[in-house]
């Protein structure tokens, strides 16, 4: 039973969080952010990841991803992310679960390609308080797609970090 109710809070967290999305799609997470929110046994991520830090899905070189480009090409993008985008715990790599991926789009021109996607999802977490290791190995090409700001709160201890990760420091432990 409890296994059900968490569940079912991660299920409606994640939903209100797409929700969200949904009507604010510019604004929901600044690029090159992201965040990692530990509650309860999981963490849930946010993150803005660039599109040029995908190989072989802008398809016509624009440097951007067209809704066509998207579709086409999101179980690659997804298959990327969870090669790249890693959360360890003291045993073993976590799985993402739920993932959800939302191109940013404009309010003003909702149609135009987009340079940044936004991937949230949840890491179910054995032991809550082992010591957890962050990595990012998905940077862009321009000099602000070099940098990854992440924000990472611990509920149970009103823990908070502020993480810088960079091609060369791709890595982070974390509480």
């Amino acid at each position: 039973m409890k296994y059900i109710k968490n569940n079912l809070f991660s299920v409606l967290t994640l939903f209100s969080s797409i929700l969200v999305s949904h009507n604010s799609s510019a604004h929901v997470i600044v690029a090159q952010r992201g965040t990692l929110n530990i509650l309860n046994n999981g963490v849930f991520m946010v993150l803005s990841l660039p599109i040029s830090a995908f190989e072989g899905v802008d398809d016509d070189n624009d440097g951007k991803l067209s809704k066509i480009e998207f579709t086409k090409h999101r179980s690659v993008i997804t298959n990327v992310i969870h090669e790249k985008v890693v959360l360890k715990d003291k045993n073993r790599k976590l799985v993402l679960e739920d993932m959800m991926l939302s191109p940013v789009t404009s309010h003003q021109s909702p149609q135009d390609p987009v340079s940044q996607l936004v991937v949230m999802g949840r890491y179910n977490l054995t032991d809550l308080l082992s010591p957890l290791e962050y990595t990012i190995e998905l940077f862009g090409t321009t000099p602000a797609e070099q940098v990854l700001d992440v924000v990472a709160t611990r509920k149970s201890d009103n823990q908070k970090r502020k993480i810088k990760l960079t091609p060369k420091n791709s890595s982070v432990s974390i509480f």
